[in-house]
């Protein structure tokens, strides 16, 4: 069930979370830029920081842990700024990366995770580990993570069916952009922020497992 909608220009905390386990393992802020019943895009600006909880991950750090130390450490990114685009129920989201702070393409990013859940202070999900990287020009791709995912599978943490499940998603996410299927038929190169926007920040409270708005 949807919580609520957020507002152009507001700060959300996207989390990726054990709903098992109880706990947080990597959050970081982004601006919302259109919060609709189909579409959600976020905007992450160069200067933003990442929490990773600290631990031992079978795959991207702060996604898959199999064991939590306690407290979480800080990654920085500076050289790009990256939209944020989900459409609810999709076991996937897609980020279009850029140089900063010229703005010049750099590449599309599918991010294979469960399908978000709606949260008072954002939307929480899981990392599915596999990832895909396409050319800015739609030119070409690449699979990422394959051999994480594989791994996974080994451990026995993703069944065989589950990690033929995720590929067939990515599958999926990749046709739907080289066709250019909306969203993908906007034109996400003219877009630009809101020149009163600063870098977010983490709100408090952002790594309780059942956050309250603040």
């Amino acid at each position: 069930m949807r919580v609520g909608s957020f507002r152009p220009g507001d700060t959300i905390v996207r989390r990726s979370v054990s709903s098992q386990r109880r706990e947080v393992y990597g959050a970081y802020p982004i601006i919302v830029v259109r919060d609709g019943a189909n579409l959600f895009v976020g905007y992450r600006p160069a200067g933003t920081a990442r929490k990773y909880a600290r631990g031992t991950s079978d795959g991207a750090p702060g996604s898959r842990l199999v064991s939590w130390k306690g407290g979480y450490e800080e990654h920085l990114w500076t050289e790009d700024t990256a939209l944020v685009l989900h459409r609810p129920k999709d076991a996937h989201s897609v980020l279009y990366f850029r140089q900063a702070p010229d703005g010049a393409p750099l590449r599309w990013y599918v991010d294979m995770e469960e399908p978000w859940r709606s949260t008072p202070i954002g939307f929480d999900s899981r990392d599915q580990i596999l990832d895909v990287v396409i050319e800015p020009d739609l030119s070409g791709w690449r699979w990422k993570d394959e051999a994480e995912l594989d791994r996974s599978v080994a451990a026995g943490i993703f069944t065989h069916e589950k990690a033929r499940a995720i590929r067939v998603e990515g599958e999926r996410a990749i046709q739907r952009l080289l066709r250019r299927e909306p969203p993908f038929d906007e034109n996400w190169d003219s877009w630009r922020p809101d020149p009163s926007w600063r870098v977010p920040v983490l709100p408090e409270g952002w790594f309780d497992y059942e956050p309250r708005r603040r």
